[in-house]
């Protein structure tokens, strides 16, 4: 029997450790819809600030933690969580950038297709995806890196937690690519077996 590949992975982790390599690769292994939450969080933020709309989600990447003129002297990164913690939050709740991308994961599930999410740091925003595939089909990555050192940068996105929520969870670094993966599936095989609730890795 093929084995079976979790609906839904959630991957979390201190700034820099390397969440969206993590995720690019497993949508690669496993045919996954990778996408990070900051990236709708990017998109707004840009708009707020009167910049381009055809200005790419990435175009501030490499400079995220300089003070840029763009922002009234923020870096980008403080830019974007002022942005999600003023003007969202408030407006909209806590949960408002997970509501956004539900009917993307609603999508992948119905055309059997992992969501991979990078960059998750609020139980709130998760929460409402966790339910829409059940915390059964859900895996939560928590990405370290052994030579890591907690840069100097405000960020409110940390490491999330997902205890006691049924939702299988692994600390792990994506340094080797093939140990990577080769140890997500060890533990997706020990979690999951070739239960058939998952999804064919075909």
């Amino acid at each position: 029997m093929s084995p079976k590949v979790p609906q839904l992975f959630l991957i979390s982790g201190l700034p820099r450790t390397g969440k969206n390599r993590a995720g690019a690769i497993l949508s690669n292994h496993f045919n996954g819809d990778h996408f990070a939450l900051s990236d709708i969080l990017k998109k707004e933020t840009h708009k707020y600030y009167g910049l381009s709309e055809d200005l790419s989600i990435f175009h501030f990447e490499n400079n995220k933690d300089i003070p840029n003129e763009a922002f009234d002297g923020l870096t980008p990164r403080e830019a974007y969580i002022n942005y999600s913690e003023t003007i969202i939050k408030p407006k909209f709740g806590k949960s408002h950038l997970g509501e956004l991308v539900l009917k993307r994961v609603m999508n992948n599930k119905n055309q059997r297709k992992p969501s991979i999410i990078s960059g998750v740091g609020f139980i709130e925003e998760v929460l409402p995806l966790i339910k829409c595939v059940g915390p059964e089909h859900t895996i939560h990555l928590i990405i370290t890196r052994d030579d890591y050192h907690q840069p100097q940068l405000v960020d409110s996105r940390q490491t999330l937690s997902l205890m006691g929520k049924g939702v299988a969870e692994l600390t792990i670094g994506p340094a080797d690519e093939v140990d990577f993966i080769a140890r997500v599936e060890r533990f997706i095989s020990k979690h999951f077996g070739t239960s058939p609730l998952f999804l064919d890795n075909k």
